[in-house]
């Protein structure tokens, strides 16, 4: 079997389970489709701090992918900027933009240095699938243009249940966490006290709180504290594992999520979500499948009664925002299993 090296860039290594289990799906998808192309491959995956040419050199891949866990920022840009300029291809798979400006992208937004380095990535990728329309959106405001250049969705939404679960009775799981207040409106307390005021009025729903990063664990204790009502609620007090994730995803009616991909897995679990979006990267994810109607950020007035209006929304017509999620989610589960053909065709 011939062997090849891949190199593939996200925020990986730190036990966040989104960018951890996009990276999985990357793997596991990956080595099967190169199994049937008589391909043997070494991934190697990194978050690309203090990356320079030695260390391409030393990685000697003939690949480098943009995955699921990276950004369209120049800490993730230069590994495949240094690829490029030495003939390596290199491939952007579902990656996205992200800002905590508010209102209208424009490019006046993006450092002119940065989107200069995004027009070079874009211009000279081999394949090129992003999150969202925002993203692509910012894309076509720069200038960045590729033929192959179209929205593939978010790849979390690759995730599949090994098991099935019945909803035992009517759960909302809550994803809370922090972004170091690096978030719309720049207050995290005040979201969360709005997301404690809503809590409180679901009492015909049973509430589990769950983190899905360690460091998301104490804000997650600040949020039951925050609710006066604790009979139905529960916290998981550590990081559930996949399986459990998505056992917990299984038995609720619906999600509410701070963080992005814990409103992916539950897309990909067809569980609506109510998606409380810190920066622009949840909006752009909840526009991909049509649910912006179910997206908030959290600089948003009176957000306790947003999500509250959302819940209901989704209580009296689950099967409408069920259809809108496998309606798009078809379509992009094709584009990025196309887009890992396209990687293994590079490699052969």
């Amino acid at each position: 079997m011939k062997k090849r090296n891949i190199l593939y860039i996200g925020w990986v290594g730190f036990a966040n389970h989104g960018d951890d289990l996009t990276r999985n799906i990357f793997l596991d998808l990956i080595t099967k489709e190169a199994k049937k192309n008589k391909l043997e491959l070494d991934i190697k995956a990194l978050y690309p701090s203090n990356f320079n040419e030695y260390l391409l050199a030393r990685i000697n891949p003939d690949l480098v992918v943009l995955g699921a866990g990276s950004l369209f920022e120049p800490v993730y840009l230069k590994p495949l900027v240094l690829a490029q300029q030495q003939g390596i291809p290199t491939v952007i798979w579902g990656s996205g933009y992200d800002s905590i400006a508010e209102g209208d992208i424009n490019s006046s937004q993006i450092d002119p240095d940065s989107a200069y380095m995004i027009r070079q990535v874009v211009t000279n990728a081999n394949l090129v699938g992003v999150r969202g329309p925002f993203t692509k959106q910012m894309l076509d405001n720069i200038g960045a243009s590729h033929p192959q250049l179209h929205i593939s969705g978010d790849p979390g939404l690759l995730l599949k249940a090994t098991r099935t679960k019945k909803n035992t009775s009517p759960t909302i799981a809550v994803n809370w966490g922090t972004a170091f207040n690096r978030v719309y409106g720049g207050n995290e307390t005040t979201a969360m006290n709005q997301l404690a005021k809503a809590l409180d009025k679901l009492l015909d729903f049973q509430i589990i709180i769950y983190p899905v990063w360690e460091r998301d664990i104490e804000s997650c204790r600040e949020l039951y504290e925050a609710i006066n009502n604790k009979e139905s609620v529960i916290l998981l007090e550590q990081v559930p594992s996949p399986q459990e994730l998505i056992d917990l995803y299984l038995r609720s009616k619906l999600t509410i999520n701070m963080k992005l991909h814990a409103n992916v897995f539950s897309a990909a679990l067809n569980r609506p979500f109510i998606c409380l979006a810190y920066r622009l990267k949840g909006l752009d994810f909840a526009a991909s499948l049509n649910l912006s109607d179910l997206a908030f950020p959290l600089s948003t007035p009176k957000l306790s009664d947003k999500i509250l209006g959302a819940v209901r929304k989704v209580s009296q017509n689950p099967s409408m925002y069920i259809e809108r999620i496998n309606q798009q989610k078809t379509i992009y589960e094709k584009h990025l299993l196309e887009l890992i053909q396209g990687v293994v065709k590079l490699l052969i």
